[in-house]
């Protein structure tokens, strides 16, 4: 049977007793079960201990664009298609050829006035396409790099403001929770007095059912809340790659932003420089060069070469130098490449015009959005939440006096819980909408009139 380390290190001056390895082992054991358990629970608690650091929007943002792994994977295709340029404008490579006469290897049958020993043939050659193609195949591919770069730009833009809008969801749901924790002690304060009044003969049975069936309504609300605050804590934290636990610091108020730009300056900004535009853009410029390069297949490529060869009987013969030239005799193969290149521009120019209707129209759903959410901020703030607020108080005030119903009272409650959870909603609708017009206008979205182009580079380093 083998014996633990720890009843190995013992200094005993006779065997140990098989009762008391079996012990010391069993000790050993339940040394690393308990190691192992407080690990785990150390590791559990990190993951769930909650932050401390309160952040902004824009710092989520940052460190969304630093750490998503689906920006660093287009970064290292930009760098491949760039890595592509100098191979695409370089000639091919010189290509060498030997031959030998095997008969000549020993040198005994060497004819007379020849070299004696092996009769060897040495050429070196370089092909060399018609003028002007190795430009354009260099032109094609940085335009093609070009092209990967802006796919880069165009996921940023999709992922500030897919963080932004998960942010303001953030800063929803903890409101929510807020606003659902102070209409709970509410209802709990209402429920005192009904139950003094009923107490006193001076209220309803009615009532009490009245709030106990309003405050299980909130606390189903609250659960509700929670899911949809796990629900949105997994979002951020899969933009940051993170674990779906990882805890969340609860956000601040919502950044004021400034008034939106007019519909026509952020479409001709999304027209003169969206990424998505520039890339379709960058893809037609390089089908252009590649309809050129099918054109240029029709004339012939050429070949230098330069050689020794000694199988000559003049040695003045031996040396020689030439150029050759393809024939492209096959016009109907070069016709259908030129077909195909044509068409392939066909395509993108169609899908450029497509996706300017598209991109238009999400820009100019995301404005009509926030034209929306803006006019339902002012309406709640300006008149639906003062007057909700005063009508609870009213009813309030009249149940006390005992010239109200407690079903005022519950229903004022409701309207309030309403109201309040509506503008909170419409304020989250709000900058949700700003920044999906970010993403469509690829500008800041809180650019104003005066306000330089929005630089991606700058803002997402």
């Amino acid at each position: 049977m083998a014996i633990s380390p720890l009843a190995e290190a013992l200094p005993l001056s006779k065997p140990v007793p098989t009762r008391l390895r079996r012990a010391v082992s069993s000790f050993t054991f339940l040394l690393l079960a308990i190691s192992s358990v407080i690990g785990l629970a150390s590791a559990f608690a990190q993951d769930r201990q909650p932050s401390t650091t309160h952040f902004d929007v824009e710092e989520l943002v940052d460190t969304v664009l630093r750490q998503n792994a689906g920006i660093q994977a287009l970064q290292a295709s930009v760098f491949a298609a760039e890595a592509r340029v100098t191979p695409a404008g370089s000639l091919s490579d010189p290509r060498l050829s030997a031959a030998v006469a095997p008969e000549t290897l020993d040198g005994l049958d060497t004819p007379a006035g020849r070299t004696r020993g092996p009769n060897v043939r040495v050429e070196i050659s370089q092909e060399i396409p018609w003028p002007g193609t190795l430009g354009l195949r260099a032109d094609a591919a940085r335009k093609d790099a070009q092209a990967a770069s802006q796919d880069v730009a165009s996921l940023r833009l999709r992922l500030a403001a897919a963080t932004r809008t998960l942010y303001a969801d953030w800063r929803y749901v903890h409101r929510a929770l807020e606003i659902n924790n102070a209409n709970q002690k509410l209802l709990e304060d209402l429920y005192d007095v009904a139950e003094s009044r009923y107490a006193a003969g001076l209220g309803r049975q009615h009532d009490l059912l009245q709030a106990a069936v309003q405050r299980q309504r909130l606390k189903h609300q609250a659960i509700k809340l929670q899911r949809l605050q796990s629900d949105v804590r997994a979002k951020i934290n899969r933009l940051m790659t993170r674990s779906p636990n990882a805890a969340l610091a609860p956000p601040p108020a919502l950044p004021a932003l400034g008034k939106t730009r007019t519909y026509d300056v952020l479409r001709k900004e999304a027209m003169s420089s969206h990424p998505v535009l520039v890339r379709i853009e960058k893809e037609i410029a390089a089908h252009k060069d590649r309809e050129a390069l099918a054109r240029k297949a029709f004339y012939p490529d050429f070949k230098v070469f330069g050689g020794y060869n000694s199988l000559w009987d003049a040695a003045e013969k031996r040396w020689v130098v030439g150029v050759g030239l393809s024939l492209p005799l096959d016009r109907g193969k070069y016709r259908a490449q030129l077909n195909e290149a044509r068409a392939q521009l066909m395509q993108r120019e169609f899908e450029l015009k497509d996706q300017r209707s598209e991109l238009l129209s999400e820009l100019k759903r995301a404005y009509a959005a926030a034209e929306e959410a803006e006019h339902t901020i002012n309406l709640y703030e300006g008149k639906l939440a003062p007057l909700a607020r005063a009508n609870l108080s009213a009813a309030r005030a009249a149940y006390g006096a005992g010239d109200g119903s407690f079903l005022d009272v519950v229903t004022a409650e409701e309207k309030q819980l309403e109201v309040d959870l509506n503008l909170e909603r419409a304020r989250t609708d709000y900058f949700s909408a700003r920044a999906q017009i970010a993403r469509w206008s690829g500008t800041h979205m809180n650019a104003t009139h005066s306000d330089t182009r929005f630089n991606l580079d700058m803002f997402f380093q």
